[in-house]
């Protein structure tokens, strides 16, 4: 089996595969934490607006979360911003709902652009192994997707395909010539959470997040397998797509 890279959306060529998205910087980590936090669907709205109005379409009587940001600023109507650490701390103190509406600049688009997909994933450090396990079950050629930033290519993200590339080697998988060089670029890094953290922390994502003061989120995010639960794309009944937690 196959493992190939597209370092944006853009470059998606053929979603005939499973399909791993990464963000890790920080919209799939903060799924990976959700996940675990007892959320069950996290709907995927491409604007502030966007979310609000799906918000009311799903009515009052749904009780959710709303999260999203921007310049690392929520919203005064949401209920949070892009912070794991934040959500993390948040579900040790009382349950989360299960319902969460998020509003994704990079992550959505990159998650909607591989609809075509058998199945699509969103993935971290985090839950890296729980989500290659379950990958590597469907013994299908898989196609990682970085989410970049605004349509580029971003480092952070090529960061994090380099280190699951790498541990799917572990598990049997041939790579691309052009991942496999990514794997071997960065590859000095996935030794530790602290080279990790090191590495993304020096990205050029990672120094905004260093100005915005969330240098603890850079850490958190380097660290692998803190948690097993999974998500995948589907649709509601009224075509809206979400991620939703997959069965153990």
């Amino acid at each position: 089996m196959r493992v190939t890279l597209a370092q944006t959306r853009n470059e998606i060529r053929d979603t005939n595969q499973t399909c791993l998205v990464i963000d890790v910087l920080r919209a799939t980590s903060v799924m990976a934490v959700l996940l675990s936090m007892g959320v069950a669907k996290i709907y995927l709205a491409e604007s502030f607006e966007a979310a609000r109005r799906l918000k009311k379409e799903l009515g009052s009587d749904v009780n959710l979360l709303l999260i999203g940001e921007k310049d690392a600023v929520p919203p005064d109507d949401f209920d949070g911003g892009n912070s794991p650490l934040d959500f993390l701390r948040r579900g040790h103190k009382s349950q989360l709902p299960s319902t969460v509406i998020m509003v994704t600049t990079n992550g959505t688009p990159t998650l909607l652009a591989c609809k075509d997909a058998p199945i699509t994933m969103p993935i971290a450090p985090l839950n890296l192994d729980a989500c290659l396990k379950k990958a590597a079950a469907l013994k299908q050629d898989i196609l990682i997707v970085c989410s970049g930033f605004e349509g580029e290519s971003a480092e952070d993200d090529l960061i994090a395909a380099g280190l699951t590339a790498d541990r799917l080697v572990a598990l049997g998988f041939t790579l691309s010539n052009e991942l496999n060089e990514v794997r071997k670029k960065y590859q000095a890094y996935y030794n530790s959470p602290e080279s990790l953290s090191t590495a993304l922390r020096n990205t050029k994502h990672g120094q905004r997040l260093v100005v915005a003061k969330f240098d603890d989120d850079i850490d958190y995010c380097s660290n692998e397998n803190i948690f097993d639960e999974t998500g995948t794309l589907v649709w509601d009944s009224d075509n809206n797509p979400l991620i939703k937690l997959s069965e153990k």
